[in-house]
């Protein structure tokens, strides 16, 4: 009972909206300031008239697409905002109801129209429970160029969190470069809340081979390279002079071959060593290649954004 009191209290409300005079205004003090004859009455008010009328012959549609007109000749009028409200409620459209009745609210409250704000207040509390929700959920983070419908009119990632909606059947859709490649229809009773989950795939990491040890590898080949070649220099240098040597007879011949020994071949031998262990030395501090994944960086553009997209390393 006390529901159907509270929809009259709005009904009675909204049926005055627009014959209510401006907060700035003063009430009508003679007949020549009372609300203009019917034929002098703007196309808003005939049309909101003619709502009211279709809404107290339980006629909500029609009611409507009148509420509709005439809201779109005076978009602030919170009575017409009020009654788009209560006839969508009347065709159990929950979610656009509630839109119309916060949309009166806040137009009341900046016209001080109190009754108003506080009818338009009472029943958005009352539906705010009853409205059905759709949450979408997403297994990875989407990509930069995708764009998501609900039944055909887009929605933000952010909006699409939490969707207030009619009761019925609803399709959600992600589209990536105009082609569809998420499409899940659901059907929603009063006060259900739905959720769906997307399966985006991980992104695949890229990765390149960083090697900051290479060129000091590279160096240690050649030292290592030319030490070798200098020990086995030093070993045949040796093996050489030692024939030569006991190949002669004269002293001084044999001299000659020994210092070649002694000081070419252990020269060449402790040199060749030094290059080998300078050789290891760099081997051991070169840093090692490493994979590290790779940084990209593209541009998005879209509907409501401009920018660059980062991914990756740094």
């Amino acid at each position: 009972m006390e529901t159907i009191r509270a929809i009259a209290i709005v009904v009675g409300l909204c049926a005055v909206a627009s014959a209510q005079p401006s907060p700035r205004e003063t009430p009508p003090t003679n007949p020549s300031d009372e609300p203009p004859a019917v034929e002098d009455e703007t196309p808003a008010q005939r049309a909101f008239a003619e709502g009211r009328k279709l809404l107290e012959e339980n006629r909500p549609a029609e009611a409507c697409a009148a509420f509709e007109t005439s809201i779109r000749e005076e978009p602030d009028a919170p009575g017409t905002l009020l009654n788009l409200g209560l006839c969508h409620e009347r065709l159990g459209n929950i979610a656009t109801a509630l839109q119309w009745f916060r949309k009166a609210q806040f137009r009341a409250a900046e016209s001080h129209k109190d009754e108003y704000e506080a009818a338009a207040k009472e029943r958005t509390a009352a539906l705010a429970s009853k409205v059905p929700t759709i949450r979408v959920d997403f297994a990875n983070p989407p990509p930069a160029n995708a764009m998501f419908f609900v039944d055909g009119s887009e929605v933000t990632e952010i909006e699409i969190a939490k969707l207030e909606v009619d009761p019925g059947a609803h399709t959600i859709e992600m589209r990536q470069d105009g082609k569809t490649t998420f499409r899940e229809e659901a059907s929603l009773l009063l006060g259900e809340a739905h959720t769906i989950t997307i399966p985006i795939a991980a992104p695949v990491k890229r990765f390149v081979v960083v090697d900051r040890g290479r060129s000091i590898r590279r160096l240690a080949y050649v030292s290592a390279g030319g030490g070798v070649a200098l020990v086995l220099g030093s070993a045949a240098l040796s093996l050489a002079a030692k024939h030569r040597y006991d190949a002669l007879e004269h002293p001084e011949d044999k001299q000659t071959w020994k210092n070649v020994a002694r000081f070419g071949g252990t020269s060449m031998f402790v040199v060749g060593t030094a290059a080998i262990a300078g050789a290891a030395y760099l081997l051991l501090r070169a840093p090692s290649a490493e994979r590290v994944e790779q940084t990209a960086i593209a541009p998005v553009v879209g509907t409501s954004e401009l920018g660059v997209a980062v991914h990756g390393s740094f």
